[in-house]
């Protein structure tokens, strides 16, 4: 939906450019980290359009940086820019022009004396917080979720960056749902329910994309696991509101769960659409009009 005409469909989906995070220096720090990096990936910070078009921040900024094949008509000019004054998200910082600008990477962004471009913020806390309620008009998450996002950007560092792009694989994608229900869990522990809440649903939904990728014949036992998955996280929702005991206990069984799919998923990868081969055939058909096979 919000790819460039001329993009390479099959190397976007299945490779990444890796992503370049400063280990954080205690646990405190990491566990602050980690609620950042899970809120980045998730399509529920945003509101309006945004959410409805499931863009999270990683979409813009793939792996923290910038993303040359991002192109959505109406915001974006030329590929890689998009117009962060556009009613198209959000009337509150709507300027009536369209003036789309190259998308920034947000490596070593830590450093920076002020942040943004259309309103320049003093501190990352407040670019962050005005990114997701005015940018995108989505309501203010718990302080938490800001935090943790700042925190994120942050620890992006250049120092950091793997030496080649990284491969987009099952078992990769389904840690994103493993380390948002770590991060969930760490929330819970400090009596943060909002938060935990949050992550929770941003981890159920990592674990539904995965699925969408586990489409075609001969992969319904993946489904069904992953459908499982998904089912086992949503159940947890009401319990943290209630009994924290027994939501810890299984945020830690389902965050296991993960890991244990996380092998059987990378030996199916090949059929499915993690899978060069299957991927290919599946954007050809999509071009050509007909379902893949």
């Amino acid at each position: 939906r919000w790819l460039s005409a001329d993009a390479d469909i099959v190397a976007f989906l299945s490779t990444s450019p890796g992503e370049c995070l400063r280990p954080p220096a205690d646990d405190a720090a990491r566990q602050l980290v980690e609620v950042g990096r899970a809120a980045f990936r998730s399509p529920l910070l945003f509101g309006g359009p945004a959410a409805r078009g499931r863009l999270s921040c990683n979409s813009c900024h793939r792996d923290g940086r910038d993303n040359p094949d991002f192109f959505l008509a109406g915001l974006s000019g030329a590929p890689g820019t998009a117009d962060v004054t556009s009613s198209l998200f959000s009337a509150a910082r709507d300027d009536g022009a369209f003036n789309p600008l190259p998308i920034p990477t947000l490596i070593d962004a830590g450093a920076k004396a002020t942040f943004g471009t259309s309103k320049p913020a003093p501190t990352l806390h407040e670019f962050v917080a005005g990114a997701v309620v005015d940018e995108f008009q989505g309501a203010r998450p718990p302080q938490a979720v800001i935090d943790g996002l700042a925190a994120y950007v942050a620890h992006l560092d250049g120092a950091f960056c793997p030496p080649a792009p990284v491969r987009t694989t099952p078992a990769v994608a389904i840690s994103d749902a493993r380390r948002a229900l770590d991060a969930a869990a760490g929330a819970l522990a400090r009596g943060d329910k909002a938060t935990a809440d949050f992550l929770i649903v941003t981890a159920q939904g990592a674990s539904g994309a995965v699925h969408e990728r586990f489409a075609g014949p001969g992969l319904g036992a993946e489904r069904k696991r992953l459908v499982l998955l998904a089912r086992e996280i949503a159940a947890i929702r009401p319990m943290a509101a209630t009994d924290t005991a027994a939501a810890a206990h299984r945020l830690a069984r389902a965050a296991a769960r993960t890991a244990d799919l996380a092998a059987g998923l990378n030996k199916r990868r090949g059929k499915s659409l993690y899978g060069i081969k299957a991927l290919n055939r599946a954007v050809e058909s999509s071009r050509a009009g007909s379902e893949p096979d």
